[in-house]
């Protein structure tokens, strides 16, 4: 790795620390992480652009640095890599003040747009009912659990359908912000995108539910006590019914990257969601008329 930084970087430093695949090293007093990257390498040129539109307009991100040949990614030892300086290097965890802050300024910008989720999520099961035929019978415990999510997305797509409410309130966000996301890694470029700005609402409170952060009841007190828009209510409500917590573990298990059972840490725990679900309608319901999914709210209905 050091030939590596010395060819393609002029940068020279003994000190390299590996953590998830990824390098970190500090050069003339600067933090950096050469991250490698495993995703779609078309992308790449709207990360860049998305990246250097940030930085323009003073958003708190960390900066692609490009290598000596002006190319994002470098290839090395049959691996696509990408050089970051991490000007924000705060190992602390992010809260959801940092999520709403970084979400509050809308864009209209056509880059790394994710705001179709109805083509998205229609596309992710129908991968995912043609390749579990295939896999039944090596993985038993998402054989038995995964019809169960397909059909909470198709709820939320049916949600999609029957709503006329235009959401223009479209911000900078993650592919995914976990519970226990550092502040230096939530300024990753490499993990931003453009959707509502609720995503990364929804995305975190799911995955703190699920990662013990966040009981329903901290839950319920932090959205009573935050005003949102009618559209960002039922989007964010939507985005709550799509379970992407199973299918990225999911997408792991098929990768071999963790082990099956990994999927009980969701589904040991799907009826207490589905509570969470029904206490965030009746709040949404406060604010705005909205229909629920009916065999939630005749479960927990008194």
């Amino acid at each position: 790795m050091k030939d590596l930084l010395n060819y393609y970087y002029y940068i020279i430093t003994d000190r390299i620390n590996m953590l998830n695949h990824n390098y970190y090293f500090t050069y003339l007093n600067n933090n950096f992480c050469l991250y490698r990257y495993e995703n779609n390498l078309n992308t790449l040129e709207e990360i860049f652009n998305l990246n250097t539109y940030m930085l323009y307009n003073n958003y708190k991100i960390n900066r692609i640095i490009l290598n000596r040949e002006g190319k994002i990614a470098t290839f090395y030892n049959n691996n696509y890599y990408v050089l970051v300086l991490l000007q924000y290097n705060n190992k602390n965890f992010i809260t959801l003040k940092d999520i709403i802050q970084f979400n509050q300024k809308l864009v209209n910008i056509n880059l790394l747009n994710r705001t179709n989720w109805f083509l998205l999520w229609s596309n992710k099961i129908d991968n995912i009912e043609y390749s579990i035929k295939h896999l039944m019978h090596k993985y038993k415990l998402i054989y038995n659990s995964i019809y169960y999510y397909i059909g909470l997305t198709e709820n939320a797509l049916t949600y999609l359908k029957l709503i006329n409410i235009n959401n223009k309130n479209i911000s900078i966000s993650h592919k995914r912000v976990s519970a226990f996301c550092t502040l230096s890694e939530f300024y990753n470029p490499l993990n931003l995108i453009i959707d509502f700005r609720i995503r990364d609402l929804a995305e975190y409170i799911k995955a703190a539910f699920f990662e013990k952060r966040m009981t329903v009841l901290d839950i319920i007190n932090y959205l009573k006590r935050i005003k949102m828009q009618d559209e960002d209510y039922v989007y964010f409500y939507i985005r709550m019914l799509y379970p992407s917590y199973y299918f990225d573990l999911y997408d792991l298990v098929i990768l071999e990257k963790i082990k099956e059972e990994k999927i009980l840490n969701i589904t040991l725990y799907q009826e207490d969601y589905e509570y969470l679900l029904y206490e965030i309608y009746l709040l949404i319901r406060s604010h705005i008329n909205i229909v629920g999914i009916e065999w939630i709210n005749k479960k927990f209905a008194n």
